[in-house]
């Protein structure tokens, strides 16, 4: 008999002969479902920290430590590497120090397993929401898009502290995302995956020149291959898919989206994207946001990202060109396109109208899953800072579902 079993009939002889039930390992369902707000200290040198002010999405090495009761765990000290994220912060003052930048913590594998953090973890984000004044917009946003069959990240909370060399920095409440990681695509697509790209700026669509051209990063690439390139290191598919928005005739157009996106759940994303109000999405008005996820037969699927802006902005959900604020500031104009994918999905009948029963399906979801009733809940788990905020934000289910009961009246859906 192999060795292999040998060990597991002792261990049930074990178990048996004890009486003691096996106890489950702390693991990622638990951490992401827990109840609590985890406590998080990111250790440091002060040369790392210098690092990083200069290049900040450049990773370096850290000890992690995170507890969470609700969870039942305690680790500390573990190794990682970390970077920060972020645009506009990152602009206005990289500090790890004297800013509260969003930050990547990347866990190291361990055994011939290769087994990450929690049993899956290969790595967590943890989101600062500077510009979220609720803190649960993005919980809010990702529970929505889940709930509509729209593959989106789990989200919980935590208290960071950054200690640097010896010295504790209280860098207060993060939102820790799930990343669209090897682990999350693997439990989330029957699939097997082929890239995951991510636009490299604000404003990127697939109709901008040189779209599916370039390498693996943004240095010199439109678009970044966030998993897979190691395996193929191409953008066939890409290119692919950027030669359908290429056709001129919309029924061809429409048919060429079906063999090469899944072109549903495509309209379900933006559905959920114009109910909740994200601007700052594909379609929004700053095609911002957003993954793109192929499998190994060249099928695309869209995923949202940075929703920590939704629930704040109102705007048409059949325009166009929409408005946001800081086009006006920074602009000096009213309005800019969208998605050319969402756009031109509103000026052809079929997909128009499959937009229309998808934001009905969306505003009939977010009753069904009591979407207000969980933005209270969480927001008085996190002791929320902005009350208002957070009833601003579930004020905009109930004006968002009678506008969309009036665009269906007006479209005779």
């Amino acid at each position: 008999m192999k060795l292999k079993g040998v060990l597991l009939i002792a261990l049930l002889l074990l178990v048996g002969l004890t009486g003691i039930p096996a106890q489950a390992k702390p693991n990622a369902q638990d951490f992401y479902s827990s109840n609590t707000v985890s406590k998080i200290t990111i250790s440091v040198s002060q040369k790392n920290v210098a690092k990083l002010a200069i290049k900040p999405k450049v990773a370096v090495w850290a000890k992690f430590s995170i507890e969470n009761a609700g969870a039942g765990f305690k680790f500390s000290n573990l190794p990682v590497r970390f970077n920060l994220k972020g645009t506009s912060t990152l602009r206005q003052n990289p500090s790890l120090i004297n800013n509260r930048p969003s930050m990547r913590v990347k866990f190291k594998r361990t055994g011939p397993l290769n087994i990450g953090f929690l049993g899956t973890l290969s790595s967590l984000t943890l989101n600062s929401m500077t510009q979220d004044p609720s803190k649960i917009h993005e919980y809010s946003s990702y529970q929505l898009f889940n709930a509509m069959n729209v593959p989106a990240p789990r989200v919980t909370y935590a208290q960071v502290t950054l200690v640097v060399d010896g010295k504790r920095y209280q860098k207060g409440l993060f939102a820790i995302i799930e990343p669209y990681d090897d682990q999350f695509l693997k439990q989330r697509f029957s699939t097997r995956t082929k890239h995951v790209y991510e636009p490299c700026n604000h404003w990127t669509d697939l109709t901008r020149a040189g779209a599916a051209k370039g390498g693996e990063k943004c240095d010199t690439a439109v678009f970044e291959v966030k998993e897979g390139w190691k395996k193929t290191p191409n953008k066939d598919d890409l290119r692919l898919l950027v030669n359908v928005q290429k056709i001129a005739n919309n029924k061809k157009w429409w048919t060429a989206m079906d063999r090469y996106t899944d072109r549903d759940e495509f309209v379900r994303m933006w559905a959920v994207e114009n109910f909740t109000m994200a601007w700052d999405s594909y379609s929004g008005s700053i095609v911002n946001n957003y993954y793109l996820r192929s499998d190994q037969l060249g099928v695309f699927t869209m995923h949202p990202t940075g929703a920590d802006e939704s629930f704040s902005y109102n705007f048409k959900m059949d325009a166009p060109s929409i408005g946001y604020p800081l086009i006006y500031y920074d602009f000096q104009v009213q309005v800019k396109g969208r998605g050319s994918m969402f756009a031109r999905c509103l000026r052809y009948k079929p997909c128009f109208n499959q937009y229309l029963d998808e934001l009905k399906a969306t505003k009939e979801m977010a009753k069904k899953i009591d979407l207000a009733g969980q933005m209270g809940a969480i927001a008085a788990q996190i002791k929320a800072p902005s009350l208002w905020a957070v009833s601003a934000a579930q004020n905009w289910i109930g004006v968002k579902s009678s506008e969309v009961d009036a665009l269906l009246a007006k479209y005779g859906r």
